[in-house]
């Protein structure tokens, strides 16, 4: 991809010195663009603004920090590509699957201390796969999971019935996916309607034994009940990539010998994180170049 910004009209600002909306707002005045990272895309900061970018171009996927209101209230282009990590993630997701059904992580942590246990899980072969999200991520691990002969089911406010029926995936309401599921995989955005969807309320609904993977957003799960359900063994197992707070500093979640945890890396292969940017940075040049 041939880029056609000068250096001289780059600026970059660290991350680590834009904790405040007054310092964010000092470091983009007079930007045409913004390549936005985990920075607060918010009122506060965009009110601060004598002139506005032209243009927002989202590096990743996710939209939860990015106030869409406030953009759109002041005509700001957003240039965002949906799913271009999707095979890094969903890729992630599997394996966080197969680690914890296998006890692969573990049996990992045991050896390095010096502990010979051949305890070696169970299969993730065969089982009922409930995916929550079937958008591009979750079709993609559908896809994966398909090698493994699992019976899958989703649910997802957009119907999918046209891609899931020809491959035999059932649709199902969020609350018979979770008395249905073995395997529970989480694939949503971060709104309103999807904040500690599995509470402790929800949790009572899973079946015994059930394992959990989220590879989306920390706050689609309440950690506390994540935590009190494994302890008592209702829930098996659980793979996750995101948490409420990051980075990650639970050790009573560290210290639980049925989880695998990973520092929010799903999305972060190097084809992935090439791909992202380029994503992001032709988003600009669609608008300014």
């Amino acid at each position: 991809m041939e880029v056609c910004f000068k250096p001289d009209q780059i600026r970059y600002v660290p991350g680590e010195t834009l904790q405040t909306p007054e310092l964010l707002a000092a470091a983009l005045e007079g930007a045409t663009g913004w390549l936005v990272g985990r920075e607060e895309v918010s009122e506060a900061v965009l009110s601060r603004l004598s002139s506005v970018p032209k243009v927002i171009a989202k590096y990743g996927v996710g939209l939860d920090n990015v106030d869409l209101q406030a953009c759109a209230k002041r005509n700001i282009k957003l240039a965002w590509e949906a799913g271009v990590n999707r095979e890094a993630v969903a890729e992630h997701t599997l394996g966080l699957m197969l680690a914890v059904c296998r006890r692969i992580g573990i049996s990992s942590r045991y050896l390095a201390q010096g502990e010979w246990r051949k305890n070696g899980g169970c299969s993730l072969s065969g089982r009922k796969v409930g995916i929550i999200g079937l958008g591009h991520i979750g079709k993609h691990l559908a896809e994966l999971l398909k090698a493994f002969n699992c019976s899958l089911a989703y649910c997802d406010i957009v119907p999918q019935e046209t891609w899931a029926l020809g491959r035999g995936i059932t649709r199902l309401d969020f609350t018979a996916l979770l008395s249905w599921a073995e395997v529970l995989s989480f694939h949503v955005p971060l709104t309103p309607l999807t904040y500690h969807m599995l509470n402790f309320s929800n949790f009572e609904k899973t079946r015994p034994g059930v394992y959990i993977f989220n590879t989306s957003r920390g706050s689609v799960i309440d950690q506390e009940a994540l935590k009190s359900y494994l302890r008592n063994g209702h829930v098996a197992g659980a793979g996750l990539d995101v948490f409420e707070n990051e980075p990650l500093r639970d050790k009573a979640l560290f210290s639980l010998e049925n989880v695998v945890l990973t520092p929010h890396t799903a999305g972060n292969s190097q084809e992935a994180i090439m791909a992202m940017g380029q994503a992001a940075i032709l988003g600009l040049q669609k608008v300014l170049g």
